[in-house]
């Protein structure tokens, strides 16, 4: 049995529980929290490059199967478990206690195979882990092309 909307666990974090399924988590770390779970984690080679090549990726969305080919691995497999050690260790860092089938949600929203012309699921990275590599200076900052609604809000910051 496959991964559905529905079948997806809720998150718990401090008392207050979430729905996985929601592209925007409901209470949603912040870029302030990722960027606090980044720093306190051991991300290796391997799990840095995936994530500077996802957060590279046209929309940030990327298969299993490309971002494994685009950092050396041999399969999907390799990113599957590469990606999901990461983002338990994220998890584990923000205080959120996430069931293993769905951890690298911590990470990304899934879009499902044939949602979109897809083969495969994609994975695509969330907006705020996108926000927390930037502010770590690991990636360009880039966002604001992305996120319209970003460039917009520090126009009138400046302005």
């Amino acid at each position: 049995m496959g991964i559905t909307p529905d079948s997806l666990p809720r998150l718990r974090t401090k008392g207050q529980t979430r729905s996985m399924a929601s592209p925007s988590l409901t209470l949603q770390p912040s870029v302030d929290d990722y960027v606090g779970a980044f720093d306190s984690i051991n991300v290796t080679a391997k799990q840095r490059a995936m994530l500077e090549f996802h957060h590279a990726a046209p929309g940030r969305a990327v298969s299993a199967t490309t971002l494994a080919s685009a950092v050396g691995f041999s399969n999907y497999t390799s990113a599957n478990l590469q990606y999901g050690k990461l983002a338990g260790h994220v998890a584990g860092a923000l205080g959120l206690v996430v069931p293993e089938h769905v951890l690298v949600g911590v990470l990304v929203t899934f879009v499902y195979p044939d949602q979109a012309k897809n083969e495969q699921f994609l994975w695509v990275m969330r907006e705020r882990v996108a926000l927390a590599l930037e502010e770590l200076g690991w990636v360009p900052k880039v966002s604001q092309y992305l996120y319209p609604d970003l460039a917009m809000k520090a126009l009138a910051e400046d302005g």
